[in-house]
């Protein structure tokens, strides 16, 4: 077991030989880690999920349709 320093916040971390990510403790590799996604950034920006069902809920019964959303009873 090794005890290395941190480049970033020089904290002192053991580990049995050089991590992956280099002379850096586990908290600063993670604040360096950007979470990206390609896939569903309109259910962040827009209205939420349910806003969206509730909306798709009143369209169809404006036309003539009983629709309830998925979910809605928990059998």
């Amino acid at each position: 077991m090794a005890i290395y320093t941190c480049k970033d916040c020089s904290a002192q971390f053991e580990h049995d030989d050089l991590p992956r990510r280099g002379a850096y403790c586990f908290k600063c590799h993670l604040s360096g880690i950007r979470l990206g996604f390609t896939y569903g950034k309109e259910d962040f920006h827009g209205p939420t999920i349910g806003e969206r069902a509730r909306k798709q809920v009143a369209d169809a019964k404006s036309a003539g349709i009983n629709a309830e959303p998925i979910g809605s009873r928990w059998i």
